[in-house]
């Protein structure tokens, strides 16, 4: 079999490493169920899930007790958001948002919520002044988009952070496509509540996320169940991460999210997003030739957007596949961000690049895109 392109990291980032694929296979071998034993094994995988979070909180400047694991950035994104909100109040959330944001935010409107879009397509200073226009004595959360899932924006978290502190409100970041591709500090961005994935810039297995917290964040639950503490008591227990973690751990997947940090780590976040910077650069003076084919929104990062006169992003996609490269089309899970780039007909083709793509990939990608434009 020919080699496979693979362009799609914003879905899920491959391969996967193999100290990802061992770590997972160990968890598997050697651990028993976190929190709920006394034994020898229950002790090993208690053990190996505070590693996993002290792995985590260490990348993210957060303590490793407010390093929530959860299914994926949207189950994460649930927590936040419904945590917060769930006694009323205004919500405010940007026009690039994921539907992990935009459809939580909406369903809270039967409790009373009132959500309001705000616009972030300007630089920071515009974003900061809409956000001053718009906040209210009501509001209970800011929630912005890190990077766009469609395009390379990247917004202002940091300065949104500071402005969220100083009005009191708490502010939830969806970093679903920075994590792992652009330094991100709970600490210094003055986030309440982080949303990541495991298995996208970060190298993890699939069904892996995280929610990591603030110290003085308290959030309703979502679910409730077992806890591995406080069995007695008729109430989800007040201290995290048990609060937030109903039922069993996935103890296999943190250990591969563990595993896949540690190899992001080890080359470097600021390195990674040098590269993905130079593939992005290298993609673009490669079509500039193409007459027909545009690109959409910023291109100067992990995730480019295009659209071709006269063929469907489905059609492209498929043409693709038949040549083994995988690319991703459509709407990206992201109505929002589409009607805000003007694409919200028919959607686009989505390359998304990551540190194992080389610039003789994106060659072979742009002469694929020639010979199907001609």
């Amino acid at each position: 079999m020919e080699k496979i392109l693979y362009f799609d990291s914003a879905a899920t980032s491959f391969p996967k490493p193999p100290s990802v694929i061992r770590a997972v296979s160990d968890a598997m071998r050697s651990c028993g169920n976190p929190g709920r034993g006394s034994h020898a094994l229950s002790a090993a995988a208690a053990s190996l899930l505070f590693d996993c979070r002290s792995t985590a909180a260490s990348f993210f400047d957060a303590d490793p007790e407010n390093v929530v694991f959860t299914l994926n950035a949207t189950h994460a994104l649930n927590l936040a958001v419904k945590g917060l909100a769930q006694n009323g109040g205004h919500i405010l959330i940007d026009n690039f948002s994921h539907n992990a944001v935009y459809r939580p935010a909406l369903a809270l409107q039967s409790r009373g919520c009132r959500t309001e879009i705000y616009d972030a397509s300007g630089d920071e200073e515009q974003i900061l002044r809409e956000l001053r226009r718009r906040i209210r004595r009501d509001t209970v959360l800011i929630a912005a988009t890190h990077q766009s899932n469609i395009c390379s924006k990247v917004f202002p978290a940091a300065a949104v952070g500071q402005l969220a502190a100083e009005a009191g409100i708490p502010f939830v970041l969806d970093a679903s496509q920075s994590a792992g591709h652009i330094p991100v500090s709970l600490r210094k961005m003055h986030i309440s509540a982080l949303c990541v994935p495991g298995h996208k810039g970060l190298l993890g297995p699939m069904g892996t996320g995280m929610l990591i917290t603030a110290p003085d964040l308290r959030l309703s639950t979502l679910i409730e169940g077992g806890a591995g503490i406080r069995s007695l008591d008729a109430q989800m227990p007040d201290e995290l991460p048990e609060r937030l973690e109903a039922g069993t751990a996935a103890l296999p997947a943190a250990a591969g999210l563990k595993a896949g940090i540690e190899e992001v780590a080890a080359v470097g976040t600021e390195a990674i997003g040098r590269h993905e910077r130079m593939l992005a650069d290298c993609f673009v003076r490669a079509v500039r030739g193409i007459p027909s084919l545009h690109t959409v929104g910023e291109t100067d990062g992990s995730v480019i957007s295009f659209t071709a006169d006269g063929m469907l992003p489905a059609e492209i996609g498929e043409r693709l596949n038949q040549k083994g490269i995988c690319v991703r089309t459509g709407y990206h899970c992201a109505p929002l961000a589409h009607r805000t780039l003007g694409t919200l007909e028919h959607g686009t083709v989505r390359v998304s690049f990551s540190h194992a793509n080389t610039p003789a990939d994106v060659n072979a990608l742009a002469g694929a895109l020639y010979d199907l434009c001609r």
